[in-house]
């Protein structure tokens, strides 16, 4: 922060947000549907509150103010976030499922920074990358996934996740596109449903690496 007389990626912030969630789902079965679709929606808007920093602005420097540096923010500002998840499930022959799904988010307020951005990649969203090692101000992913029911919760599965990510944040101004692919295994245990799958990633920018790319995710679902 001295050489470069900015401010941090990670910035003192506090908030108050009314927020709404709309979740619909019609399939077969909730647990592992062959069948049907689901939605999920969820918004928020608020005004949020930036907190100078003491050990920002307590830097003694006789050539440079460092509590300057909050002086062109707005300290007290808005900010919106919407998230979109939906699904389809196509039911191929007896014992086979193909699911289309589409994940979407958008955050928007004056001075961004990084502690305020949605994380994605991992387990849960973008197959192939690190868990929530993505920065995004906007992010868009799309996902086919081939499931092959073993049982009535347990299923093989192959899936290709493609994304795209703006991240725009203080002088940080990024678009990249993001494409992971691999296999897996869900399975019933006692307590829930678990998850692993092994997959390999790509930035459109770094060249393929397949040792570095190859994850392993897990994942688990209780029962209720």
């Amino acid at each position: 922060m001295k050489a470069t007389k900015t401010l941090p990626p990670n910035i003192d912030v506090s908030a108050v947000n009314i927020g709404l969630d709309y979740d619909w789902s019609k399939t077969d079965y909730r647990l592992n549907p062959r069948k049907g679709n689901e939605i999920k929606l969820t918004a928020s808007v608020g005004i949020k509150n930036i907190k100078r920093n003491n050990d920002v602005i307590s830097i003694k420097d006789p050539s440079f103010n460092y509590a300057s540096l909050y002086d062109s923010l707005k300290e007290r500002a808005y900010q919106f976030k919407i998230k979109l998840s939906a699904s389809h499930y196509f039911p191929v022959g007896k014992q086979a499922t193909f699911k289309a799904a589409v994940n979407g988010g958008v955050f928007t307020s004056p001075n961004i920074f990084r502690n305020e951005l949605f994380q994605i990649g991992g387990y849960k969203l973008l197959r192939g990358f690190s868990e929530e090692s993505i920065y995004a101000t906007q992010y868009a992913v799309l996902t086919a996934e081939y499931r092959y029911r073993i049982d009535l919760n347990s299923f093989l599965f192959g899936f290709v996740d493609g994304g795209w990510v703006k991240n725009k944040y203080q002088t940080v101004d990024l678009k990249n596109s993001y494409i992971g692919a691999g296999l897996g295994l869900a399975f019933e245990t006692k307590f829930g449903l678990l998850n692993i799958s092994y997959a390999a990633g790509k930035r459109n920018d770094v060249k393929l690496n397949l040792r570095e790319a190859s994850k392993i995710h897990f994942g688990y679902v209780n029962y209720f």
